[in-house]
This record gives structure tokens, C-alpha cells and sequence, in this order.
């Protein structure tokens, strides 16, 4: 997917690096029935080709498709299999760390931590500002993932789209919701 979408040569990933930073995000899913590696990779699969496929490939810029390709396969890293609900009712320290988005937050710096780590910096040919462009819109991404902003920003995206006054490409706000 990296490659067909021209990100390595793009953002120069050593494809060592790229492999070693996949196989690093796959071991650090645990073995629970549905967050689980599988389901990362079904996602960033489905995100794959509807950029392909679903005219998308024209309207992201480059950075958009790899900060959602990396936001993919990270979204659900380290998921213990409960929700934020029970984390916050069982008072786990993620719950207190975090007050909203619990698990979103924990997934997000899973990712950046990942990210960072010796052998895995798959993003370090991109200069401080492309690097901060990057992150801010992986951030979004996986945040987004939590149901209750999920389903809010999924009305916004249905009124948009049923308006017909969608503009992907001039209305930053359109383009958040998009991706």
C-alpha cells in the first residue's frame, strides 16, 4: 500500500525501516477478539482502496495519505479489549490520564511511540514542519476513532454530503471530516 501509493519513494522510507516499523505496530496488538492486528490491517486495507478506488487518490495530498495509512494500522495498538466506559468505571490509570477518549489517547502515543523508536522512524526524512503536519493529522485520525466523536462527526459528514455543497478540496473543514 505504501508503495503503490508512491509514499516511499515520496517521503524516502527505507523499505528495512518500513518492514521493521509494520512488524513492531503488529506485535504490539494483543491477542483480543476484534482490536486486534487483523482488524488494523482490514481497516488500512478498506482505507486503501477507497483512495484507490473511491476517487480519493486526487483529492488527498500526499501527507494525508500516509499520516491515514499510519493512523490504520495504529488505531487500535495496545488495545486491552474493554472500552472507555470500563476503563474509566474500574478507575484504570489510562482513565485517569486521560479523561475523555481514554483508549484513543493510549493508541495515539502507542503509535508515537513507535514511531520513535530505533529502526522505526519511518517519518525521518520529513522536516520539522512536514513531521508536525504528519502527526497533527495522525492525531486527528485515531482520536477520531472514539465512538462518540465518531458518530457526531459522522451526522456532520452525512449533512454535508446530502447537501451537495461538499468541497473536498477548498473547505478545511469538509476535508476533516472526509478523511
Amino acid at each position: 500500500m505504501f508503495i503503490d501509493l508512491n509514499l516511499v519513494e515520496k517521503f524516502r522510507i527505507n523499505h528495512e525501516v518500513l518492514c521493521r516499523w509494520v512488524a513492531s505496530v503488529k506485535r504490539n496488538y494483543r491477542p483480543v477478539s476484534y482490536h486486534n492486528w487483523r482488524h488494523a490491517f482490514n481497516v488500512c486495507q478498506s482505507c486503501f482502496c477507497m483512495i484507490k478506488t473511491g476517487g480519493l487518490e486526487s483529492i488527498f495530498s500526499d501527507y494525508e495519505k500516509l499520516s491515514l495509512l499510519v493512523s490504520c494500522l495504529s488505531h487500535d495498538l495496545d488495545h486491552r479489549g474493554t472500552n472507555n466506559a470500563f476503563q474509566a468505571k474500574i478507575e484504570h490509570p489510562l482513565a485517569r490520564l486521560y479523561s475523555t477518549s481514554t483508549m484513543e489517547h493510549h493508541h495515539y502515543n502507542q503509535c508515537l511511540m513507535l514511531l520513535q523508536s530505533e529502526g522505526c522512524e519511518i517519518l525521518s526524512h520529513l522536516t520539522s514542519s512536514e513531521y508536525a503536519h504528519v502527526i497533527k493529522l495522525v492525531q486527528h485520525a485515531i482520536l477520531s476513532t472514539d465512538l462518540a466523536i465518531y458518530f457526531k462527526k459522522r451526522n456532520e459528514f452525512f449533512n454535508v454530503v446530502k447537501s451537495g455543497a461538499a468541497d473536498w478540496l477548498g473547505n478545511d473543514g469538509h476535508r476533516e471530516l472526509l478523511r
